[in-house]
């Protein structure tokens, strides 16, 4: 008996930690690396390129669609995906890879997300510290004082698109003590137009750095809004746009920059 518990204890740790992982989302495969498990990921999806070292990773394809027989010649043990209706996911299940939804709306969402990871992947106390760390810095931000500034985030220029208040990033000004000019928009990424912004009258405007010259953006907004009257900060949109543990950086600048204490790239 006790020979047979001795072989169960050793066993253990790789009949209950997943050690063939697919990252299908980049938030996925940052949660991951970030606790320890880097070594179990086998594969991802387009786009997940944080850190440097998953960029190495073989591509099994993208949010919309999985390229199942890529993924199977991988031997996935889990998958971990942003929903169950991407194309693919039911045949990976049916084949015996196990499927776990990650898919976080809010601070406390991303953090329950990153223990289960860690228990998934045998890397319990790994993820209980990175955890522990972000939420010491999310209370940090929230204990500052409240800025109040009015903010418009460009999520698009052409068409203009902006963060509504279901959305993420208008959760994310008003922890960072702003307030979105758009939080009234019942839509997560609502479309408006340039009379609107200005009859909401914002004092900074946040434009993630993508395919967007800041520039340029920022000659546009003064021709209508005022030349100085308004400042403007470019972010990162993986610091802003990514539920991930990164999320806190992003929060960070985006605080500083409602503050005044940061203007222009980060």
């Amino acid at each position: 008996m006790k020979y047979l518990l001795l072989v169960l204890l050793l066993w253990a740790p790789n009949a209950w930690g997943a050690e063939r992982i697919l990252a299908l989302s980049p938030h996925a495969c940052e949660m991951l690396y970030a606790i320890g498990a880097a070594r179990q990921v086998v594969g991802a999806v387009s786009w997940c390129d944080y850190p440097q070292a998953a960029a190495k990773l073989p591509r099994v394809g993208s949010y919309e669609h999985i390229n199942v027989e890529a993924a199977l010649r991988l031997k996935p043990d889990l998958a971990i995906v942003v929903n169950r209706h991407v194309s693919g996911i039911d045949t990976l299940e049916k084949m015996g890879v196990r499927i776990v939804v990650s898919n976080p709306d809010s601070f406390e969402s991303i953090f329950s997300d990153m223990l289960k990871l860690g228990q998934l992947t045998s890397h319990p106390h790994e993820a209980e510290n990175i955890v522990t760390g972000l939420r010491a810095r999310l209370d940090k931000v929230r204990a500052q004082p409240r800025s109040g500034t009015a903010v418009f985030y460009e999520v698009w220029s052409d068409p203009l698109l902006t963060a509504g208040g279901p959305g993420f990033i208008s959760d994310m000004i008003h922890q960072a003590g702003g307030r979105n000019v758009f939080a009234n928009l019942a839509v997560e990424t609502p479309h408006v137009n340039v009379e609107a912004v200005i009859r909401a009258r914002p004092e900074l405007i946040v434009i993630p750095l993508e395919k967007r010259d800041i520039s340029v953006r920022r000659a546009f907004w003064e021709k209508w809004l005022g030349k100085n009257s308004v400042r403007f900060v470019a972010i990162n949109p993986d610091l802003l746009h990514r539920p991930g543990p990164r999320l806190l950086d992003g929060l960070e600048l985006l605080q500083k920059a409602l503050n005044g204490t940061t203007d222009g790239h980060r």
